[in-house]
């Protein structure tokens, strides 16, 4: 099968969530005789060395694009940047032989943008006059996010409209998805949740060896609500019962300077800012991980942490979050919006060490059926059906012609 990958051109660690899944696909299927390439619509700072076969897809490269996709010829298309396809572009290429998917690995939802992030602007800024124009675009919030969703919907039509088949990250997901395309058929839509990433689980014997840490690994953005999790870490150390406990935070982003500043200003001594770094190490030595965000699709760093045993202890505030955990089983569910509870339930976790190390080893072994192995079948198998039942419709026109 000749399968060709829409997504970013980079490698990890320059990669967020979706581009790893594809890279973490791409790998396995081409370990097992699968021809694979990549096309891609920026250029990047990193360019992706393991995708050697790629083109960049986009108008003013149409003669090579077209030239590539003749010698390629896909039997797949797998789009991950859906939203930011040019439609019209694509299908002026010959892929009319090609099954084109689109996965949206996300929360289906129609986005904006939202005050904290104006407001994030204007701090990180050092220019008095460019803080004064940020300021006036407030007023006119309202008029941006009514059309801001207007063109999120055009772009969800156009999607559905376009695909042979849409993938979502969970089943939970499709209420959400058919509130903002209510026509859409239900064997147009597939469900596949992510893989976990690392090549293998921490060994359970390693647990013992894990240290009293908590970890973190985000981008400190709007979505991640980055400072509820400094607010949280406050209460831990103001309690002298967890005074050996410390806090690693891996990632950057828009409010990063905002919650290094609330930091300072709760004088908190044992949380360490650490930037952008391999995370498996962190994992690794870690006990508990922190997830506070507003909304998310299928987590990897969840994924991540479970696999090397970290206990994550999450707000409730995703419906595919009970597909990957069960609460006080391989990690523990908060009410979302429970900062109360939330740090009651951590301080339960850090205190009570043989339930952590049951949860911890639980998370690891609920990890097995994300593998790559069984995660890759299921993308095969819908594959083939996608390829079986393209080449069953096209019999029938020609049975039509007739």
């Amino acid at each position: 099968m000749k399968i060709l990958f829409i997504s970013f051109d980079a490698d990890p660690p320059y990669m967020g969530g979706t581009s790893t899944v594809v890279n973490v696909l791409a790998k396995y299927f081409k370990r097992i005789g699968h021809e694979i390439a990549l096309g891609y619509f920026e250029d990047s700072e990193h360019p992706s060395v393991f995708f050697e076969n790629k083109i960049k897809l986009v108008k003013e490269n149409y003669d090579q694009a077209k030239l590539f996709i003749l010698n390629f010829e896909p039997d797949i298309i797998y789009n991950t940047q859906a939203m930011s396809t040019d439609f019209s572009f694509l299908k002026s290429l010959p892929i009319h032989n090609s099954v084109l998917i689109s996965a949206y690995h996300n929360k289906p939802l129609l986005r904006y943008y939202p005050i904290q992030s104006l407001i994030n602007l204007y701090y990180d800024s050092n220019n008095i006059l460019y803080k004064i124009y940020t300021l006036a675009k407030i007023p006119l919030l309202p008029f941006w996010k009514y059309k801001s969703q207007k063109n999120e919907l055009k772009k969800f039509k156009i999607m559905v409209e376009e695909s042979d088949k849409i993938q979502l990250l969970s089943q939970k997901f499709i209420p959400s998805f058919r509130n903002i395309i209510p026509y859409v058929k239900e064997e147009k839509i597939e469900t596949i949740g992510n893989p976990i990433v690392f090549n293998s689980l921490l060994p359970i014997n390693e647990l013992p060896n894990k240290h009293k840490k908590v970890v973190v690994v985000c981008s400190t953005n709007y979505q991640k609500r980055a400072s509820l999790m400094i607010k949280i870490w406050a209460q831990i150390e103001k309690d002298t019962h967890f005074s050996d406990w410390s806090f690693d935070f891996i990632g950057e982003g828009e409010e990063f300077n905002k919650i290094v500043k609330l930091t300072k200003n709760l004088k908190l001594k044992r949380i360490n800012f650490l930037g952008y770094q391999n995370p498996e190490l962190y994992y690794k030595q870690s006990s508990i991980f922190l997830m506070t965000s507003r909304f998310e699709g299928w987590p990897m760093v969840l994924m991540e942490a479970m696999q090397m045993g970290v206990v994550p202890i999450v707000f409730n505030s995703f419906e595919s979050l009970p597909d990957i955990v069960t609460d006080k089983h391989n990690g523990l569910i908060i009410p979302n919006n429970d900062i109360t509870q939330f740090v009651k339930q951590l301080k339960w976790l850090m205190i009570n060490n043989d339930k952590r190390y049951l949860i911890a080893k639980n998370a690891i072994n609920s990890c097995k059926k994300f593998s790559i192995e069984n995660i890759a079948q299921k993308y095969l198998s819908m594959f083939e059906k996608c390829i079986s039942d393209s080449n069953t419709q096209k019999n029938k026109l020609w049975e039509k012609k007739e």
